[in-house]
């Protein structure tokens, strides 16, 4: 998959694991905390690229583009993702200002933080407490950033306005024209952001996000393969057909089959 697009999150907060996949160019409004203990990942955060190994961190703000690279096999690690509002004595300093370098390493001499990093890693159905710990983690990371404003930030202004209008409006039946007249901008502006700041243009960014979500929907075999491509914005199953052998290499009925595949190996596996 190319190109950046919005991600949409459900939950207000999530502690868990690292992600044990590459992942394409994204952005989201909440925070993303990953602090790596074993194997390696490597990141890109706001055009920043770098290998992280045990005891480094990448800290993303709200609407920063970041993608997962290359993960090892061996990588493991700890994830926060979680909204600016979750503890409001830090909301302004997420909302206002973003670091100058993302990454990071933290001292893993120190007891507590290592102590609060284990609880976080633990899962448990207690969001407060979750978020009591999350709160002391944020307390030793924080002072080690070197932060600035967002007032020149180009995804904190109309990029990032463009992209979640998108978000909310994929499936419908949408153009650059009614894009950029929802926006109150010019269609010439418009297609200025996607080709000069995105650098993929209107049409494919739709279609990424389409496939994306058609290959959530197909995991879900109450869809059927014509009610996926309904679902996901496509008129005609054969636009649908033919986006997604683009973008992801088979049809969407083979996709499907391996899927069920793999999700009966996993369940024999346990």
């Amino acid at each position: 998959m190319s190109g950046l697009f919005y991600e949409k999150r459900s939950e207000n907060l999530f502690a868990g694991f690292i992600c044990d996949h590459p992942f394409p160019t994204h952005v989201h409004d909440p925070v993303e905390m990953v602090y790596i203990t074993h194997g390696t990942v490597r990141m890109t955060v706001d055009g920043l690229s770098r290998t992280l190994g045990p005891g480094e961190t990448a800290v993303i703000f709200p609407v920063i583009a970041h993608s997962y690279d290359e993960v090892s096999p061996d990588a493991q690690g700890l994830t926060l993702i979680f909204l600016p509002e979750t503890i409001s004595q830090f909301t302004r300093i997420f909302r206002t200002s973003f670091p100058s370098c993302p990454f990071g390493r933290l001292d893993v001499n120190n007891k507590e933080l290592m102590w609060t990093i284990g609880q976080l890693s633990q899962p448990r159905e207690d969001e407060g407490l979750t978020t009591a710990y999350l709160h002391v983690f944020l307390a030793h990371v924080l002072p080690t950033l070197t932060l600035q404003g967002t007032d020149s930030h180009m995804e904190s202004g109309l990029s990032y306005r463009v992209l979640h209008y998108i978000s909310e409006h994929f499936t419908e039946d949408i153009s650059l024209e009614s894009t950029a007249q929802a926006l109150g901008v010019s269609r010439i502006h418009l297609s200025h952001i996607f080709s000069q700041k995105l650098r993929i243009n209107f049409r494919q960014y739709i279609n990424t996000l389409r496939i994306d979500q058609a290959c959530r929907l197909l995991g879900d075999p109450q869809y059927s393969v014509a009610q996926v491509a309904e679902e996901c914005g496509y008129a005609n199953p054969r636009t649908f057909h033919r986006a997604f052998l683009s973008q992801c290499g088979m049809p969407p009925n083979q996709f499907r089959a391996q899927l069920a595949s793999v999700k009966t190996e996993f369940r024999q596996s346990r």
